[in-house]
């Protein structure tokens, strides 16, 4: 770079000063966003894992030997109390779900819970942006021998 006395300056850092700020902070927002979509992604990951969990847990207690399954009054209050310990196991997110036993036969017990995964970074493109969790879990009744 030539001044206007004639000398030239061939210190580049005079004329670079600042360009590195934009590619600085581009670099962090592109980081910021990946981190974000890698968290989001795990909190979907451990709904479902504790969907599932939970499913299974309050099919296994219907169809536990401790439950007399010729009776029918006996079923249905196994399965109040199946909906209210899947709700405690999964704490805050368990009274956002909805259970559903109507595929239960008399030889299996089928749960289906529906929910919707909690979010933070996705919440603002709306309830589209994340799928619903929709498992069905059957478990074999148990009998005496």
């Amino acid at each position: 770079m030539t001044h206007k006395s004639g000398v030239v300056d061939n210190d580049p850092v005079e004329h670079e000063r600042g360009s590195g700020l934009i590619g600085t902070i581009s670099g962090l927002l592109v980081f910021l966003a990946l981190m974000l979509f890698a968290v989001q992604s795990l909190i979907g990951v451990y709904a479902r894992s504790m969907v599932t969990d939970a499913a299974y847990e309050g099919a296994r207690l219907v169809a536990g030997a401790r439950v007399d399954q010729s009776d029918w009054i006996a079923r249905q209050s196994a399965q109040r109390d199946a909906e209210l310990e899947v709700r405690s196991l999964l704490g805050e997110f368990g009274k956002t779900i909805s259970l559903d036993w109507s595929q239960t036969t008399p030889d299996t017990v089928a749960l289906t819970v529906k929910a919707r995964p909690p979010a933070f970074a996705l919440a603002s493109l709306g309830p589209a942006a994340l799928s619903l969790i929709e498992k069905t879990v059957r478990v074999r009744v148990e009998q005496l021998q």
